[in-house]
């Protein structure tokens, strides 16, 4: 890059957003900038380095080879700028108005959502719950594009631009309807791969909960149905003969409203790990910290 005398370092902050969304719009919308900002800001970038940056590509941009060299170059140490500059604001829940959203698993909401709503009556901020998305990929997004300050999953992901810490822990059960034909007070492993499922709509790491949750390589098992919300599948759970498998508060609590036996899993199953997940670039920003140490203290009252 020619030496330049007085250099905006907002064009870096700018160039890296387009490279990461591929799209001048979105990067526009997560910079709270125009459109036109966005384009201006690439223009002058790319008068500086002398070649162009971006091909369009559909709706969206792609980064060209020179492009992807600066990203990797300068995505790093402009990080730890911003790291250490957000270290520096000051948050105070008393008078901020913000409105924090976490992405959370229904299970993990209804632990925490009273304790928080309670915690927060004498504050001036919110916290804000969302079912977390199915997949993955959209939930490492929204965290990058910090369309949510916050995560709590059964996963912490392995890219460095992520920061987790663990939360609480859990076990997992088996559950089925109280006079069941065939099952009483204790599941057999030939029942349970004998028997219909009801299947949780979430994946991690390309598998269903109980997969993910067993070393095991488990057999086929045959499909009742799938449910998207654990309640949902509670309750169709004491509605037919099949079973499910779920965590073990969420179930227990559940268990006489619907008419279940919560049962041991015939399996080796590990506890469930509920990991905070945030962007790493928000390690040191005191709102992120005091939401973290926030919800580790609700979490075990």
């Amino acid at each position: 890059m020619p030496q330049q005398k007085h250099f905006d370092l907002n064009l870096l902050r700018v160039f890296i957003t387009v490279c990461r969304v591929g799209s001048f719009s979105k990067a526009a919308e997560e910079l709270d900038l125009t459109q036109s900002s966005v384009s201006n800001a690439i223009n002058r970038l790319k008068s500086t380095v002398g070649e162009d940056l971006f091909i369009r590509v559909g709706r969206g941009v792609k980064p060209t080879a020179g492009a992807l060299s600066l990203y990797e170059e300068f995505k790093e140490p402009l990080s730890s700028i911003e790291q250490s500059l957000q270290g520096m604001k000051v948050f105070d829940p008393l008078c901020s108005e913000r409105t924090f959203y976490v992405y959370a698993h229904e299970t993990t909401i209804g632990l925490l959502h009273k304790r928080v709503n309670d915690h927060l009556k004498s504050l001036s901020v919110d916290i804000v719950f969302r079912e977390i998305p199915i997949q993955e990929e959209q939930l490492q997004l929204d965290l990058q594009l910090e369309a949510v300050d916050l995560a709590i999953d059964l996963t912490k992901p392995e890219l460095a631009s992520f920061s987790n810490e663990l939360l609480m822990q859990d076990n997992l059960v088996c559950v089925v309807r109280k006079g069941h034909p065939r099952i009483s007070n204790t599941l057999s492993r030939e029942q349970y791969f004998s028997e219909k499922h009801i299947v949780l709509n979430m994946k991690r790491g390309n598998l269903s909960m109980v997969d993910f949750l067993t070393d095991e390589v488990l057999p086929h098992r045959e499909v009742y149905c799938e449910q998207s919300s654990i309640l949902a599948m509670l309750a169709t759970v004491a509605k037919c003969d099949a079973i499910a498998v779920a965590a073990q508060t969420f179930s227990q609590e559940y268990a006489e409203l619907f008419g279940l036996q919560v049962l041991q899993p015939p399996l080796d199953t590990r506890a469930i790990n509920y990991h905070m997940v945030w962007s790493k670039k928000l390690d040191r920003n005191p709102a992120s910290i005091w939401l973290r140490n926030t919800l580790k203290k609700l979490i075990n009252e």
